[in-house]
């Protein structure tokens, strides 16, 4: 099994970026479509998938099936709520640069959503 999630190819004037795990294909002119399109379709996936094991593990702690599975439930929606409830932020490397990148709606809000911390920032890299 290869290390890859996805991965993007050119094919004529349009780019293709595929996700073999969901059999899906997306395409578009422009890189920037493309990722949008990618991150919202698999972030939807990817809630709906995590939303089911919840309800799947509530009714099996209901009706009494499995043995620790109302814990299971509060782990699983803890980590669903990490990932789904959480503002995105990732590192940037941009040549010799590492920069945070924070997702546009806690960049634009009037409060103060994620911390002085976590706003963009330019980070020197050390070693390199």
């Amino acid at each position: 099994m290869s290390d890859h999630l996805a991965y993007i190819v050119r094919s004529g004037q349009r780019l293709e970026l595929v996700y073999p795990e969901y059999g899906l294909r997306l395409r578009a002119p422009y890189a920037e479509w493309l990722f949008e399109a990618g991150a919202e379709i698999i972030r939807r996936i990817e809630r709906t998938k995590s939303q089911g094991a919840i309800d799947e593990l509530e009714m099996m702690a209901e009706f009494g099936e499995e043995d620790g599975a109302a814990v299971d439930v509060d782990v699983l929606k803890y980590a669903s709520g990490s990932r789904f409830d959480t503002v995105p932020q990732c590192l940037v490397t941009l040549g010799d640069s590492d920069y945070r990148w924070v997702a546009k709606e806690a960049r634009d809000s009037d409060r103060n959503v994620i911390g002085e911390r976590l706003h963009d920032t330019l980070m020197t890299r050390q070693g390199d």
